[in-house]
């Protein structure tokens, strides 16, 4: 019997692309593989390297040109909106995955991002109205189930001695308040910064700033930049460290947290989007108002650090309900089932 034709939509390969959403469809890919025929639409490169042009309108553009490729498939399968909205307007039925619950153009890198924020609500009705199946890695909305992010890693859990340092990753903007982790570092007891580095991976617009910042603080420790990193070299160094730290604005629920709890690493994080799904303070890392005083940001670390095996061995019994083999088959089920219903809407 012949797979169904699945495309997947993603602005860049999979191997190319960094942030949270990469990952996800990574770790779900060989699974989808044996499952379906895999097609990836993407930007080719002389596209995806257009930088003062927003990604998202190059994306739109580049899949509109290419209508007719997009009607060979008996499932498309995105989790970029933009691509969903273009897929909306043919026959070839659709599945899409919300990433986050708040409007993208709320954290655009692009002053003029806000005078958007219509123009993307209007296309996420649309895409609503259209999809066969939506899932969403946010808290679950109206009608569209929850889905986990998937974890698949060949990366294997350091022994507690052999851990040193906190970890933030992700991508460096202003919706993540990096500058706030760096400042509660620098808050930190003298011993505790002397013992733990703090490192930072990722990219982003506010990098220089962030350098800047930690420049200029008196820091009895180090700050760390690593850069963008390769997922598996990503997952390699959460792997060698005490804690993950986040203080985001907004957030799905994060990608760097599953890989955490799957690492065995207690997270100390703003409570934004899923996370107190997840994260419960005093169990495996501790979960802060979004408006927080620094001094409790300082407290709940030194809490794990002082009950650190604890916090670890609990982090772990968090992770299994991210196991990408477990979510992969879930979506695959969910994905034959849809188009089923698609091709005998008479018995739906």
């Amino acid at each position: 019997m012949a797979k169904l034709r699945l495309g997947i939509l993603n602005s860049s390969s999979i191997d190319k692309s960094y942030g949270g959403i990469a990952p996800f469809i990574k770790n779900l890919d060989p699974y989808l593989r044996k499952a379906f025929d895999v097609t990836y639409i993407v930007l080719p490169d002389k596209l995806y390297n257009i930088h003062f042009i927003p990604r998202r309108l190059i994306y739109m553009a580049y899949l509109a040109m290419r209508w007719k490729r997009l009607k060979g498939f008996d499932l498309i399968l995105s989790h970029v909106p933009e691509g969903s909205f273009i897929v909306s307007f043919g026959s070839t039925p659709m599945a899409h995955i919300f990433h986050g619950n708040f409007n993208p153009m709320s954290q655009s890198r692009y002053w003029y991002g806000k005078y958007f924020k219509s123009v993307f609500s209007a296309m996420e009705r649309r895409i609503i109205s259209k999809a066969v199946l939506m899932r969403t890695v946010g808290t679950e909305r109206p009608g569209i189930p929850k889905i986990y992010n998937p974890i698949s890693h060949k990366t294997e859990i350091k022994p507690i001695a052999a851990r040193r340092g906190f970890i933030f990753s992700g991508r460096l903007e202003k919706i993540k308040n990096v500058d706030r982790i760096i400042e509660i570092y620098s808050k930190l007891p003298d011993k505790i910064q002397e013992q733990h580095t703090l490192y930072i991976a990722g990219m982003g617009t506010q990098e220089a700033s962030l350098k800047e910042l930690a420049a200029s603080l008196s820091i009895k420790g180090e700050v760390v930049f690593l850069g963008n990193l390769k997922n598996e070299d990503l997952i390699e160094e959460d792997s060698t460290k005490r804690i993950l730290l986040m203080a985001s604005s907004q957030e799905g629920f994060p990608m760097a947290i599953a890989e955490a709890f799957s690492l065995a690493l207690p997270v100390i994080s703003t409570d934004t989007g899923d996370i107190s799904s997840f994260l419960k303070s005093g169990y495996n890392g501790f979960l802060l108002p979004l408006i927080f005083d620094d001094k409790e940001y300082v407290t709940c670390i030194e809490s794990v650090l002082n009950d650190y095996d604890k916090f670890s061995q609990n982090a772990y019994r968090s992770f299994q309900p991210f196991r990408a083999e477990e979510v992969s088959q879930a979506l695959i089920q969910d994905i034959n089932k849809a188009v089923l219903k698609n091709e005998n809407p008479s018995n739906s």
